[in-house]
């Protein structure tokens, strides 16, 4: 949890936290969310080099892993410890324990819309896993109600790391698996996703997204998650849904979510493969040795549909009204202007 002087100099802030609550949680909550901060403080940030606590970027980063440590196993543990689901806010408490970083404070929103826009743009690496046959691709799906969109496995590239390494290393994480001696730097598709900055005049942010394409997994394949509340599930998706026209594939935007750029590129991709190559590729990857890797499940156009229409609406807060669901659906035939309605401004 840190050394006694780094404890020391975070309990000596006498900080004033935002405990989150409606003041009649009573004295013990706030008394116990200010001892986690402090020792989440000494954890995270005051054995941290100095040169990581003097650049924003970083000290944001540091400030993420102490947020997901208090959501995983502080929370977790004291379900009387207020719900911090946003990091911004986590954040800001953090450095109220530290007094060399209430400096920080000022500006502080700022700082955080800075570091999202440079963390956006961290180029990110991953894989494709097709079949033998291939007409199903592996694909993930995230944690939580707010997290229903599908997409492959994949993560932000380190420091001094290769597209390669990045890719298998974030393969190896999050689905269990080792892809390092069938990846070919010649099979893989390229995407970029773009976003604006708050200010119409910002320039746009652009991210590079890199996936390798592996051939001849095994539906039998066992896979496993080697990620803590970041994937809820492993399925192997029909890859005729990404051969749909245009105007057909549109309405699944919502559920491929960041990937979606890519699902025509892939289509394409394997179309070309189908009219190379004779016979079927076959790999066998070594599976995981635990007794909780399982075979990922076949996901169906009517499954695609149906968890669909349940993601509509859904925020990346938890809604403070209960969701209602959308009436103008019949035979997953879906009328997008009145499913958008409630949520355009008006």
């Amino acid at each position: 949890m840190g050394s006694k002087k780094a404890r020391s100099s975070a309990e000596s802030a006498d900080p004033e936290v935002d405990e989150g609550g409606d003041g009649d949680s009573g004295n013990s909550s706030q008394s116990a969310y200010k001892e986690v901060c402090i020792e989440l403080a000494a954890k995270f940030l005051l054995n941290a080099p100095p040169e990581e606590l003097a650049d924003d970027n970083r000290l944001f980063f540091l400030l993420e892993q102490a947020h997901w440590y208090y959501m995983d196993f502080s929370y977790e543990q004291n379900k009387k410890l207020p719900k911090k689901n946003r990091l911004e806010l986590f954040g800001k408490d953090l450095c109220k324990v530290v007094p060399s970083l209430k400096d920080r404070l000022k500006n502080f929103e700022a700082r955080y819309i800075a570091f999202k826009k440079y963390k956006f743009g961290i180029p990110t690496c991953g894989a494709v896993l097709l079949n033998p046959t291939m007409d199903k691709c592996l694909m993930v799906k995230g944690w939580g109600k707010q997290s229903v969109s599908l997409g492959f496995p994949k993560g932000k590239m380190d420091a001094g790391e290769s597209e390669a390494e990045c890719a298998a290393r974030e393969v190896e994480e999050e689905i269990g698996v080792d892809i390092r001696k069938y990846i070919v730097e010649e099979d893989k598709i390229v995407f970029h996703r773009r976003r604006q900055g708050q200010e119409s005049t910002a320039p746009q942010v652009i991210q590079k997204n890199t996936l390798y394409i592996i051939q001849g997994i095994s539906e039998e394949t066992k896979f496993l998650t080697h990620t803590r509340k970041e994937i809820s599930d492993i399925v192997w998706n029909p890859l005729w849904i990404f051969e749909l026209p245009n105007g057909e594939l549109q309405k699944y935007k919502g559920k491929y979510g960041h990937c979606y750029p890519a699902l025509r590129q892939l289509g394409c991709w394997v179309k070309k493969k189908r009219n190379e190559q004779n016979q079927p590729q076959t790999h066998d990857l070594p599976t995981p040795s635990s007794p909780a890797a399982g075979k990922a499940a076949a996901m169906s156009l009517e499954d695609l549909e149906s968890e669909l229409l349940a993601g509509y609406g859904e925020e990346e807060d938890e809604a403070d009204e209960p969701y209602e669901a959308f009436s103008a659906l019949a035979d997953f035939k879906f009328d997008k202007s009145a499913i958008m309605r409630p949520f355009l401004r008006t």
